[in-house]
């Protein structure tokens, strides 16, 4: 059991090293080992010198390896031609590895319901605050790292933080996120307090949360959503697909009125002045995304996604532990130019969650604007 279970782990980081973006590279550039300047001669010390000159073809079945590695070797095969196979006729290859990006970014939160059993209304937008972030990708893995912008230039804490981690191939994806934000947000409705173009400064709403979508592209010889948002193939026909995933995510936000003046504050329905709602979403995704392929070197696409699921809050949250429904929405959009090993992007990103129960309902979401420009290597 201990021996299959080293060659499962063996298998997979395999896999995962070596990626089915990197195969589908051995296929678009072919190795010509006439050209090598190593000895090609295929015996059983072949593999370790193709590897360390950077020659190696997982593809070669000409190859002989160790009894483990072969293991992880067919592994990997059969993992690329299951994941990571498409239509050269609609998609294509970057010939590429790697690839850096820059990103700026545009954030704005909402939350918009009531409060208690009285229903008293609330209306919170943050400010639209200017993120700066740099991502760096090896084939199909990607790594990013986001910050306030306004924080940067002026050298404060800095107190907003974005983590990204995906993972693509052209049947499945994963994105992974971390974000914490604590933003000066403006006050537009509290009980009878209202006002739509003269808001109030809230000093008192903070958010950390964090989470995964996984994605399953059912037309995937035909449609990369990858090529508009990690610019990792090239989309050069037009096509869409039904698109299913799962999406977990932990949600921790709190708002302390205790920080409005108060007459403000007596507005609020009881003695209550802070009100934290944490909580988990497990949720199954359907959706629908499309990429048109309207000019050479142009794409756009658009993806909307439903979420339906089980939530669970913490005994620390105002409402304490308690079972509930998840009910949520995400909807991409994306423009793309290619030239040449270079990049530029700009996509709409919004997040939404609604909460509701017997005490309270409210609506949460995130929009958020990225331009982007980046080159592959």
């Amino acid at each position: 059991m201990k021996q299959r279970h080293l060659k499962i782990v063996i298998a997979i980081a395999l896999w995962v090293m070596c990626l089915p973006a990197m195969a589908q590279q051995e296929r678009d550039l072919p190795v010509d080992n006439a050209a090598s300047e190593f000895d090609t001669t295929r015996d059983d010390g072949y593999w370790k010198r193709a590897l360390m000159h950077g020659k190696l073809n997982l593809k070669d079945t000409t190859v002989s390896y160790p009894g483990l590695i072969h293991f992880g070797v067919k592994c990997y095969r059969w993992f690329d031609r299951y994941l990571n196979t498409y239509d050269t006729a609609y998609i294509v290859g970057t010939r590429t590895k790697w690839k850096f990006t820059v990103k700026e970014s545009n954030w704005l939160d909402s939350y918009a319901g009531t409060l208690t059993s009285q229903r008293v209304p609330i209306m919170i937008n943050s400010n639209v605050t200017c993120f700066f972030g740099v991502h760096g990708s090896y084939s199909g893995l990607g790594l990013g790292y986001t910050i306030n912008l306004n924080d940067l230039i002026t050298g404060r804490r800095i107190k907003n933080i974005r983590w990204e981690f995906n993972f693509n191939t052209s049947r499945v994806m994963f994105e992974g996120y971390y974000s914490k934000d604590v933003r000066e947000s403006n006050l537009h409705h509290l009980g009878k307090f209202r006002s739509v173009f003269k808001s109030v400064k809230f000093k008192g709403l903070s958010r950390e949360y964090w989470g995964g979508y996984t994605y399953y592209i059912f037309n995937h010889m035909h449609y990369m959503q990858s090529a508009a948002y990690s610019f990792s193939r090239y989309q050069i026909r037009s096509s869409g697909s039904f698109i299913a995933g799962l999406h977990f995510s932990h949600q921790d936000f709190t708002m302390d009125f205790s920080k409005l003046d108060e007459e403000l504050q007596n507005n609020l329905p009881d003695e209550r002045r802070v009100y934290r709602f944490r909580y988990r979403d497990y949720s199954f995704l359907l959706g629908y995304g499309y990429n048109w392929a309207f000019r050479k070197r142009w794409l756009f696409n658009i993806t909307a996604l439903t979420g339906v699921g089980y939530r669970h809050s913490f005994p620390s949250s105002v409402e304490g532990k308690k079972d509930m429904l998840s009910l949520s929405f995400r909807v991409k959009s994306g423009l793309v130019l290619n030239r040449s090993k270079f990049f530029y992007g700009l996509q709409f990103i919004s997040d939404g969650h609604l909460y509701h129960t017997n005490q309270y309902s409210f609506f949460n979401a995130i929009f958020n604007l990225n331009v982007i420009t980046g080159f592959r290597f």
